[in-house]
């Protein structure tokens, strides 16, 4: 028998050597086999083995792997992955171990969850902690196990119900306890009402009309106008509702309806609103708060009369959003002395910020207040930033870098006080970017914070330079730009523009602000890797200069990502011109934005533009990229452009034929 086994231990290493022979050369996957020391190849043996539940073969690379760092993390996913075959004893002793402090409250999330899916409720309860687990699933799961087992109070009840009402729609996991409520007659019209309403302004109109099918008939007619009136917010607002619409329904129809009609045209909204807010019972503070919404939603637009609206608003002077939009009017319109009227409202902390420091220097310098302007510009040039490089530029000055070299520390000394750095030189070889990232946390947590400064210059070394950025960014030390703008894939990203006739410090920048040189970051839009492509926009671009490795996959590698990405930024630039500055807010908020964005009538100086860009993240982005952009080209080439000659003025949107002839035509 145990000579049988051995032979099965054998076949078996040799089939997975194989496989992941293969596996390991795949340009796909960053590990290098070769590169793997014998602990860590056994440990990815051992994770396979594992997946296919290959209980010899997982003893057997258990005891090779006894004295292993990352044992604990082999251990963890033997359990999660085979729930149903381990003794609850052996994860309740997992759970003790101190070793396993790092993944045990990932360890309890997923085992609650596999407890309350398989519906074993007495275990589920002596796990679940209701001030820790408050995931959804979880509380639903806790609910119908005291429900279920008779340690339900009226609490309990409560709670449920709360749950169920508050949630958009029923998810899998909640089905059972949605179940039980309605086997029992728990889920009441007044509960039905308020999850429509949910649903409705979340735009699920549908949802909210298959809810609605467990309500009288009255309501059901009720449900169906706010969903044409959704559809066409002026069914509500030009006209008086039907007489069968419900007091306690009208008033929430009315404000989504005209917060919707906002959008296309906040002018008669704004209008509208002064017309009916009283008949739909809005309180005074409702109807303030929509009114300023709807300014706002005029100075978004830089419509003409926005300024006016904002200035009769009662949080003219005090509400921050509606004070900064003002003050960008005022610089869009090159409107000096109202902007130094409006700088002057401003908090004495926002009165320090840059931004606003170097407009007040802007408004004395046009209102030819030059000493003035001097002074607040001669003090802004002292710094490394994107208004310091603009106010150098306004006085001929040269760019201050204020590189401060790091202190040295000593490797050894830091490797032992803290294992997990121990433990991230393992996961890093692996390519475990999970798990790296969760221990990169934990470190965090636990460092003393004169040691951060010395844990980012060691992730630097590891070539870990999104953890080191990340890192050093907890103490705020600005200032070590090795550490901070650090030029990976030199050759790559050299090649790569020059082929694209675009700046590599461009490209750069852009990395440094897209992922801090994440390979395998994803945003929530779906934007991949380095450079943060759309996969959409990837496929345009690789079809446009015949490159196909443009899968998800690919993206999250570095060569494909930065060829596509580079070819982005070229394709951008010819769009615009030339145009750094349009070409930049174009890779962030989309080429059709910012053609709508281009001034109306005449062309304006860059800072205006970019300081009136309507999003705040691009607007933000704009000024971060060139900003590192310069910080980068002083690295790369030891000398670098100025913003001025990378800022020429913004031209004026261009008009079509049959717009000039109606123009013309007026005229």
């Amino acid at each position: 028998m145990i000579k049988q086994v051995h032979l099965t231990v054998k076949c078996h290493l040799k089939i997975i050597t194989i496989f992941l022979a293969f596996f390991y050369i795949s340009p796909s996957f960053a590990v290098n086999s070769d590169k793997l020391t014998k602990n860590q190849k056994n440990f990815l043996f051992a994770y396979d083995a594992i997946k296919s539940n290959d209980r010899p073969l997982i003893s057997l690379y258990k005891k090779r792997l006894k004295s292993y760092n990352l044992l604990p993390f082999l251990n963890y996913y033997d359990i999660i992955y085979n729930f149903e075959t381990t003794p609850a004893s052996q994860i309740n002793r997992y759970l003790r171990n101190k070793d396993n402090r790092l993944l045990k409250s990932k360890l309890i999330h997923n085992y609650l969850k596999y407890l309350g899916k398989e519906k074993k409720h007495q275990q589920f309860l002596q796990h679940f902690q209701p001030e820790t687990h408050t995931n959804q699933t979880l509380q639903c799961y806790a609910y119908l196990a005291k429900f279920e087992t008779g340690k339900a109070d009226k609490k309990t009840l409560k709670l449920a119900k709360n749950l169920w009402k508050n949630q958009l729609y029923v998810s899998k996991n909640c089905r059972g306890l949605d179940q039980y409520l309605k086997q029992n007659k728990k889920i009441t019209a007044a509960m039905i009402w308020q999850r429509i309403i949910k649903n409705m302004h979340a735009g699920r109109l549908s949802k909210a009309k298959k809810l609605s099918s467990n309500l009288s008939t009255k309501d059901k007619k009720n449900v169906s106008f706010w969903i044409k009136a959704y559809k066409k917010p002026l069914l509500a607002l030009e006209k008086n509702m039907p007489s069968f619409v419900a007091p306690t329904i009208r008033k929430n129809i009315f404000k989504q309806a005209i917060h919707r009609y906002s959008y296309s045209n906040p002018q008669k909204s704004i209008q509208l609103l002064k017309l009916k807010s009283e008949q739909y019972g809005l309180s005074k503070n409702e109807t303030i708060k929509l009114k300023q919404k709807f300014s706002l939603r005029l100075a978004y637009k830089y419509h003409p009369k926005a300024e006016s609206y904002l200035a009769t608003l009662k949080t003219a002077t005090t509400d921050k959003d509606v004070l900064r939009w003002r003050l960008q009017l005022t610089i869009r319109e090159s409107n000096w002395l109202t902007y130094l009227d409006l700088y002057e409202l401003l908090p004495a902390d926002k009165q320090r910020d840059k931004r606003w420091r170097y407009w007040k220097a802007r408004s004395y310098e046009a209102l030819n207040r030059k000493k003035q302007a001097h002074e607040i510009y001669q003090s802004l040039a002292k710094s490394r930033s994107y208004y310091g490089f603009l106010a150098a530029d306004k006085l001929g000055l040269q760019y201050k870098f204020n590189h401060v070299k790091s202190n040295h520390y000593s490797t050894d000394d830091l490797l032992k006080k803290y294992p997990q750095l121990g433990l991230m030189q393992e996961l890093i070889a692996i390519d475990w970017q999970t798990n790296l990232r969760r221990v990169w946390g934990d470190l965090l947590r636990k460092a003393d914070k004169k040691d951060i400064e010395a844990i980012a210059n060691y992730l630097s070394t590891l070539k870990q330079h999104t953890f080191a950025i990340q890192t050093i960014a907890k103490v705020k030390k600005w200032n070590d730009l090795s550490l901070r703008f650090p030029t990976p894939y030199k050759n790559l990203i050299k090649k790569t523009a020059q082929k694209d006739n675009i700046d590599p410090a461009w490209v750069y920048g852009v990395i440094r602000r897209e992922s801090a040189f994440s390979t395998t970051v994803q945003s929530s839009a779906g934007a991949i890797g380095l450079m943060q492509l759309m996969p959409a926009t990837a496929k345009y671009i690789g079809k446009k200069i015949g490159f196909n490795q443009t899968q998800k996959l690919h993206l999250k590698t570095a060569k494909p990502n930065i060829k596509l990405g580079s070819a982005y930024l070229n394709y951008l630039s010819d769009k615009f011109d030339g145009n750094k500055v349009l070409a930049t807010a174009a890779y962030n908020a989309g080429p059709h934005r910012v053609d709508r964005w281009l001034p109306k009538n005449k062309s304006m100086a860059a800072d205006q533009w970019i300081d009136t860009i309507t999003f705040t993240e691009t607007r933000d982005y704009v000024k971060a990229v060139l900003e590192y952009s310069i910080i980068f080209q002083s690295k790369l080439d030891q000398r670098y452009d100025t913003l001025k000659n990378l800022m020429p003025a913004i031209p004026a949107k261009k008009i079509g034929k049959k717009k000039v002839l109606a123009r013309l035509s007026k005229t």
